[in-house]
């Protein structure tokens, strides 16, 4: 196995434990949280240093995500807005202002949603 594909494994597994520490699940999409597939996909690219549409859309949310206690493996993407509404022109053509707003809307569902899990969880704990 070459080193970066080791690397993108080792990421991709520490997210995985985190997620399950903080959240009692190994992936957002299992917990129902809405968008947790887009997440989890776009951690795996991160992981991979693979710009999609998902890892673009958690670079472009990673604060708020950083924030609610989401690990972001792997480095943010640069520019994350111009090139996932560049992506999107090329694959949606004149849909790509809506299909950019609603995934903006996605995550932002996604970071209320993590939030609430979080809270309901430490509430839980303690």
């Amino acid at each position: 196995m070459k080193p970066e594909a080791r690397r993108a494994v080792a990421r991709r597994a520490a997210a995985a434990r985190w997620i399950r520490k903080r959240f009692g699940s190994s992936s957002f999409e299992a917990l129902g949280l809405p968008g947790g597939d887009l997440v989890d996909a776009g951690l795996a690219d991160l992981a991979q240093e693979k710009a999609s549409v998902e890892s673009l859309l958690v670079s472009l949310a990673a604060p708020r995500l950083r924030r609610e206690g989401v690990p972001l493996a792997g480095p943010i993407l640069t520019e994350p807005e111009d090139r996932l509404f560049d992506l999107l022109a090329r694959t949606a053509g004149g849909l790509a202002h809506a299909r950019y707003n609603a995934y903006l809307r996605q995550m932002s569902s996604f970071a209320d949603a993590c939030r609430m899990a979080r809270i309901d969880r430490e509430r839980r704990a303690s």
